[in-house]
């Protein structure tokens, strides 16, 4: 087994973005593929922390981490030499396209919306400022049509795209910004809640969430998780666990493309928009 005297001495590997929790048992067996596939290529794994939390999108990159997904937004403003990219995988979900993902409006299904414009002055929520989902995606939409003023009568974070979709439910929130991924997932498990919901309008699309490492990880040690990836997402025997999560393919990094989501940041900023308001 190869192993790094100058690697961190705790490493943890999770999939935090998409963990609804009748997920769990198909994210732990996707993890434990690619521990598998690395044991086969020399890497020792044994050590490392799998850890089943998620969040709506981390604020960094800690030494430690030998593989986890975030939010592309963060990833390249605030922490991008804090990490390497792996790829990014491919998703089956509506509104998915190759590489790409976007994000929905969502409404309650009974709401007389017929269009953005139609909830001006209503109330928005937000899982997190630093997602690309719930805030960076819709703030491009909504500065298009805001006019530089503000929009909403308020924005409230929730923590999360499905407690955004629980204060919906409740009615403290009228709108928010939910991945499509999280949607697909969300109606695929819990199709007894989602009838309570529609989708009013989408957004831009943008490249999906990443799959990263940080940078202690060697070169080498990154080369040989991205490789077990793209052989995870064709080997047959993964077919049951890519399904249940959705995945459908696997890009080799192309890290200009999320360059994007500055883009659509500074189109919002020369709008008058530089924030949801």
């Amino acid at each position: 087994m190869r192993r790094d005297a100058a690697r961190p001495s705790r490493r943890t590997a999770s999939l935090p973005m998409y963990c609804l929790p009748e997920m769990a048992a198909a994210n732990a067996a996707f993890w434990a593929a690619l521990q598998l596939g690395l044991c086969a290529k020399g890497l020792e794994t044994a050590d490392i922390e799998f850890q089943t939390e998620g969040c709506a999108a981390p604020e960094g990159l800690e030494p430690g981490v030998f593989f986890t997904q975030t939010c592309g937004y963060p990833l390249f403003k605030h922490y991008r030499d804090k990490g390497r990219v792996l790829g990014t995988p491919h998703y089956s979900a509506p509104g998915c396209v190759g590489s790409t993902h976007r994000a929905f409006f969502m409404v309650r299904s009974d709401d007389p919306a017929d269009c953005l414009e139609d909830m001006r002055g209503r109330i928005f929520g937000c899982n997190s400022l630093l997602s690309n989902s719930g805030m960076n995606l819709p703030r491009l939409s909504l500065a298009r049509i805001a006019g530089g003023r503000a929009f909403f009568s308020s924005v409230v974070i929730t923590g999360g795209h499905v407690a955004s979709l629980d204060r919906l439910d409740e009615r403290s929130i009228d709108m928010c910004s939910i991945d499509n991924v999280t949607w697909g997932l969300f109606e695929k498990f819990r199709p007894f809640k989602s009838d309570r919901y529609r989708i009013l309008d989408e957004t831009e699309s943008s490249p999906s969430l990443p799959f990263v490492t940080a940078v202690s990880t060697s070169a080498s040690d990154a080369a040989a998780i991205a490789e077990t990836l793209h052989e995870m997402m064709v080997d047959p025997r993964m077919t049951g666990i890519r399904d249940a999560l959705e995945l459908a393919g696997f890009s080799t990094p192309q890290v200009d493309a999320y360059e994007c989501l500055a883009e659509f940041e500074r189109e919002a900023v020369g709008l008058g928009y530089p924030e949801l308001k």
